[in-house]
């Protein structure tokens, strides 16, 4: 088959996938987060959920880790759950279909990554469709804080669909690696390819501690990746070094115990990950990425950390 924008290959018919192929496409170069104004461990929804959440220690973490994202990235900017509650309790973002939930009742709500899916341009968002009821009230808020700064709200898809926690652009190219098993529904990317005109490789999860992609699956840059195999089948190891040139691997100890895979490549050569994971620096180090370790054990005790807390979108307008 073909690349063509516009279609899913599924990890059985990914060999006809060539980078070059694929059509470039702008950074995403804005840096979202979302104020921990209410985080906390108050429910199970993943095998990492558990533990008293030390609430001065997490915001502490939070600002260390938005300040680092200040150092290397373009643009930082940050949704504060009060400020969309007041304009969805005001009217001004209108959505029949809105869930809107107080952020009180939204813990998880700084985990801002699985609240949608940059358009492959930056000019638009995609909203989640949340596979859990406690989280269910979340994408509203971004889509309300997005509508008011300038990006166009797509419609959520119809299928169970977790944002950037499944769903990941390759750097540089209008390829979205997409995860699926756990939270997202596989159907979710035959929509999402007809409405980003983008290819789309589909990858398997095959464990719970993987409940997305995005905790065990890193593009470093165009050729890079840092994974950890144990989280996929066979056809979607082929299909991940397949495309990439150089594949790295996370121990499984760091991978479980310290979300090491959870990490984000700001630059193209600084990672940032959490802290505690030693060896994953050492693979990063060897392979000439500089690694900067920023603790965020307290966001562990919900099963996040880097990646989860940030969304990558289009430049602010």
């Amino acid at each position: 088959m073909s690349t063509n924008v516009g279609e899913v290959c599924d990890e059985t018919d990914d060999r006809s996938v060539r980078l070059p192929d694929i059509r470039s496409r702008p950074d995403h170069s804005t840096v979202l987060f979302a104020h921990p104004r209410h985080f906390d461990v108050r429910y199970r929804i993943n095998p990492y959920m558990g533990g008293r959440v030390d609430t001065d220690r997490a915001r502490e973490q939070w600002r260390t880790l938005k300040d680092a994202y200040e150092r290397y990235a373009t643009s930082v900017a940050v949704l504060d759950p009060a400020e969309t509650w007041t304009a969805l309790e005001d009217g001004e973002y209108s959505d029949e279909d809105a869930d809107a939930v107080s952020p009180a009742h939204l813990p998880d709500m700084v985990f801002c990554a699985n609240h949608g899916l940059a358009t492959p341009d930056g000019t638009g968002v995609v909203p989640a469709t949340m596979a859990t009821d406690e989280r269910a009230g979340e994408p509203t808020h971004f889509a309300a804080w997005c509508d008011d700064r300038g990006y166009e709200v797509l419609d959520a898809p119809d299928y169970r669909f977790e944002g950037t926690g499944d769903a990941i652009w390759h750097p540089e190219k209008r390829l979205l690696w997409g995860g699926y098993g756990v939270r997202t529904d596989q159907r979710v990317y035959d929509e999402l390819a007809d409405r980003l005109d983008a290819t789309v490789l589909t990858l398997e999860l095959t464990d719970d501690h993987y409940y997305h992609l995005d905790v065990c699956f890193a593009p470093l840059d165009a050729s890079t990746v840092l994974i950890q195999p144990d989280a996929f089948t066979a056809d979607g190891l082929a299909t991940i070094r397949t495309v990439f040139d150089r594949v790295l691997e996370a121990p499984l100890e760091e991978s479980r115990n310290g979300l090491a895979c959870n990490c984000h490549c700001v630059d193209g050569e600084t990672v940032l990950l959490g802290a505690g994971n030693p060896r994953t620096e050492r693979v990063l180090s060897e392979a000439g990425f500089d690694p900067v370790p920023i603790p965020t054990d307290e966001f562990q005790k919900a099963g996040g950390s880097v990646c989860c807390l940030k969304l990558e979108l289009g430049a602010l307008t």
